[in-house]
């Protein structure tokens, strides 16, 4: 089985009128504006989980001690695999990130029935109420496979997203792992960690398409705008596998968010 990288062990730490898809993945059917160029090949990857209660919201527990919320929409059946998506909300403050994550779950949850994904929100362990890269980064991992393990989850589309201190450590778990997820987004933050981490751009084995979002009085608007020529230094390539969304506004979440991210992430997979 392949390993999300523990980032962290290291602890050294357009939608374009149509999307083309290098890999046929059956559950890509889904996603608008479609373009396949391997014919009728099915390239899906599916976990072929099994036991997992669905639909609807859920909570499930690893590592014994760390549980995680969950939304299955009402399209799921076990005979086809779906894809997912890890979601981490921003700084909770102590005591409250269990009811972030859910707060988070509950943001996702509406686009997810809607489009046919599955919605996984992880609680932060920081005492504050922030993420700590080792120790989450390893829970993040737990919870990929016991979802695999339990659910019918297509691997070639793993996402995830981070708003505001979950985007800061989840650039740096992302670009890390580039050969594990299909794509990532973040909201509201910038390379600030990774870079920290010694984790940069130029260093991820592929350019996992990305979609960053900021407002425009977001006091990160500038850092994330500047971070853009790390990216496209590395090879990133605008509105192809990088998509910049500046909006009016501050530090929040937009309404029209999840759907502006899913647009982008939904037609990338991992073997892209």
């Amino acid at each position: 089985m392949r390993k999300l990288k523990l980032l962290f062990c290291c602890c050294l730490l357009s939608h374009a009128l149509s999307a083309l898809a290098t890999a046929t993945v059956s559950s890509l059917n889904h996603c608008d504006d479609m373009l396949f160029v391997n014919g009728l090949q099915d390239d899906s990857e599916p976990s072929n989980g099994m036991g997992g209660v669905f639909p609807g919201q859920q909570v499930r527990t690893v590592l014994s001690t760390h549980d995680y919320y969950i939304y299955v929409p009402t399209s799921y059946q076990p005979s086809e695999a779906m894809p997912i998506i890890a979601v981490w909300h921003g700084a909770a403050g102590a005591g409250a990130s269990a009811a972030a994550a859910q707060d988070m779950r509950l943001y996702w949850q509406s686009l997810a029935e809607a489009e046919g994904f599955i919605v996984v929100a992880q609680a932060s362990t920081g005492a504050q109420g922030g993420w700590v890269p080792g120790n989450d980064s390893q829970i993040l991992a737990a919870i990929f496979n016991d979802m695999e393990a339990s659910y019918n989850i297509e691997r070639t589309r793993r996402y995830v997203w981070g708003f505001s201190a979950g985007r800061f450590v989840m650039h740096a778990i992302a670009l890390n792992s580039a050969d594990y997820f299909a794509a990532y987004a973040v909201s509201g933050a910038h390379l600030g960690i990774a870079s920290q981490l010694g984790i940069f751009p130029s260093g991820a084995v592929r350019q996992l398409p990305l979609v960053i979002s900021v407002g425009q009085s977001d006091t990160h608007f500038q850092p994330a705008l500047n971070d853009l020529q790390a990216f496209y230094q590395a090879g990133w390539v605008n509105d192809r596998t990088l998509w910049f969304d500046d909006f009016v506004g501050g530090h929040v979440l937009p309404n029209h968010l999840p759907a502006l991210v899913w647009q982008h992430l939904c037609v990338s997979t991992r073997l892209d």
